[in-house]
């Protein structure tokens, strides 16, 4: 654990030096003006909220209800500047807002995520450790449950997460995800684009008893009695993205891209030398949405990215175990002119 932040700052340092190359090789247009408009050249600051995820479920396919694990989530808020091809955001947690530890029980977090839009690629890197989770779903199984109550939490388990994508788009003459998701360009029509490009992730789960409830235990397959998980996955991906502009000032984008990876596991279970391991393959989807108002002058909307992954812990019962990492965020900016 000590070791964690300087591999994050690591990671950081590569992805902001990776990403300044790909945007500053960009400096020669090479896109349809008819279609984008750069407006990299102007100061943007802005004000937004974030609230970032990593959540995982279980699931026995022989009963109708899948067992959901949530971190007790928080809304950070801060400020952002975006000036050619430097950008910079520092969000904050305000404990005036987060303040359902009662409920929902109480959660250690480091979560570093960074999005590369260039005009050819997307690029994607996330970094993350929870501690603390509680179950989103008690009334599958609790009789009479009242969303007032006390949610079942369990503060030993513990999830990581190190993942990331590199995505290649093809039509970038016509089509800028810079407008929707970062606001250095202006995209004057509809436009879309497929894509293509890989991911891997490297997960961890990990708890002090097996995940499920003791009111299910005598329901759930004994497979799924694990305390300690890891999953990795390599693969590809193929999907489209969409911008529709409406009324020349409004965004609605949609992104889907499902992937197909080699995925390999190894499962231990407590108190027991039944310990599991093997490769199958598995599949992920991404998806990313926003809504946005853009103009030379002022900018503001909102986007949210999920990225899920499959896991298994046998041949047998595929697709029991699933990921989803990704973030909501909401936000208002300005444009300023500068020598």
């Amino acid at each position: 654990m000590k070791k964690l932040p300087v591999l994050c700052i690591c990671v950081i340092a590569v992805c902001f030096s990776w990403s300044n190359g790909l945007c500053q090789s960009d400096s020669i247009p090479d896109f349809d003006t008819t279609y984008i408009k750069d407006l990299s050249g102007k100061l943007a600051l802005r004000i937004y909220g974030v609230n970032k995820f990593n959540k995982f479920s279980i699931k026995d396919n022989d009963l109708p209800h899948e067992l959901k694990y949530a971190p007790n989530e928080n809304l950070n808020l801060g400020v952002g500047v975006n000036y050619k091809w430097y950008g910079l955001g520092l969000a904050f947690n305000f404990p005036f807002i987060n303040n359902d530890n009662d409920q929902y029980g109480s959660t250690y977090r480091f979560d570093a995520q960074t999005n590369v839009f260039a005009r050819k690629f997307l690029i994607d890197f996330y970094l993350q450790f929870y501690k603390g989770f509680y179950i989103e779903n008690p009334e599958s199984y609790i009789e009479d449950w009242d969303e007032e109550f006390v949610y079942p939490h369990r503060n030993d388990v513990v999830t990581a997460t190190f993942g990331g994508s590199f995505i290649y788009v093809f039509n970038h003459q016509i089509y800028s995800a810079k407008a929707v998701f970062v606001q250095t360009d202006l995209q004057k029509k509809s436009a879309g684009s497929f894509l293509w490009g890989g991911y891997f992730s490297i997960n961890s789960l990990s708890g002090d008893s097996n995940f499920i409830p003791r009111e299910l235990q005598e329901k759930y397959n004994e497979n799924l009695f694990f305390h300690n998980i890891g999953v990795t996955s390599l693969g590809v991906s193929l999907g489209y993205s969409h911008i529709f502009v409406l009324w020349k000032k409004f965004y609605a984008s949609f992104t889907f891209v499902p992937g197909l990876a080699v995925q390999g596991f190894d499962v231990s279970y407590k108190d027991t030398e039944k310990d599991l391991s093997g490769a199958f393959l598995a599949g992920r989807f991404l998806a990313r949405n926003a809504f946005v108002y853009n103009t030379e002058k002022s900018f503001a909307g909102i986007t949210a990215s999920i990225d899920n992954f499959s896991g298994n812990t046998n041949r047998n019962q595929p697709a029991n175990l699933n990921f989803s990492v990704g973030s909501i965020r909401f936000f208002y900016g300005r444009r300023f002119n500068i020598r």
